[in-house]
């Protein structure tokens, strides 16, 4: 199992696929209760063409769960991605995330803009720019962490079998509450709006039809970013819209990389 230890814990990474040039490297970042194989179809999909890399993000299925809840931010997820993109040599890529994932690539294209050559936001919010809204939405996973403190920390669920996120195969998946809760408590916490109109990359929006929490979010991020294509709302789908559809899912964003190789 590849894993890299930074940071107070470890990290399991995928690499896998091939491209011709170094920039096609895709590293896409999994949202809340999901792992990387939420990304199955889509590194099938494009391995042939894209050198691929996915990661449980810490607190995750099959990476480390640090026990203190200040290893548990925001600026250390996209750390985290950072440095598994510097052992692996990568210096530039297409970044995608689904949801929390999305959010951490909208994050970390604050801190290293020259990192990223494009930008693909399933299901994402851009946080909040009302103090009122991000108190809310902390408020709300305070109280979904302390369910998971009530039926204790060190339990590990099948989170299959739970329903908790979306997973590609049949490899079994497991999450530890205690990672789970320090998610929530820390890196979901009060997230600042990350301005899209500041993003001068190529991005794509796309996001399920029914996905209503994150529809307004998605034609804002669209029509304040730059050069953004969509959103592309994939008919029937939920929140998880590359795994509900992801041959819809896939043919968008295959179009989208077209348009920017040409």
């Amino acid at each position: 199992m590849p894993i890299l230890e930074v940071f107070g814990t470890f990290l399991h990474y995928e690499d896998t696929g091939q491209s011709s040039r170094p920039e096609d490297t895709m590293v896409l970042i999994h949202g809340f209760g999901d792992s990387g194989l939420l990304w199955e179809a889509q590194v099938e999909h494009f391995k042939n063409r894209y050198r691929m890399i996915t990661t449980d993000v810490r607190g995750h299925a099959r990476s480390g769960v640090p026990n203190e809840l200040g290893l548990y931010t925001q600026d250390q997820v996209v750390e985290d991605v950072r440095a598994i993109m510097d052992y692996l040599g990568v210096e530039r890529s297409i970044m995608g995330g689904h949801s929390l994932g999305g959010y951490t690539t909208m994050r970390f294209y604050q801190r290293y803009p020259d990192r990223i050559r494009a930008m693909i936001l399933s299901g994402t919010g851009p946080g909040y720019r009302r103090m009122d809204g991000a108190r809310q939405w902390t408020e709300m996973n305070e109280q979904a962490a302390a369910e998971y403190e009530s039926r204790g920390l060190e339990t590990a669920v099948d989170a299959r079998k739970e329903g908790i996120g979306r997973h590609g195969g049949t490899e079994p998946v497991y999450h530890k509450l205690k990672g789970l809760a320090n998610v929530r408590r820390g890196v979901m916490r009060m997230p600042p709006l990350v301005d899209p109109t500041q993003i001068t990359v190529p991005l794509i929006v796309l996001v399920g039809e029914n996905d209503e929490p994150f529809l307004n979010s998605s034609n804002y991020i669209a029509a304040k970013a730059p050069r953004a294509t969509g959103p592309i709302v994939i008919k029937g789908a939920s929140h998880w819209a590359n795994f509900d559809d992801p041959e819809t899912w896939n043919a968008a964003v295959e179009e989208f990389l077209a348009g920017i190789n040409a």
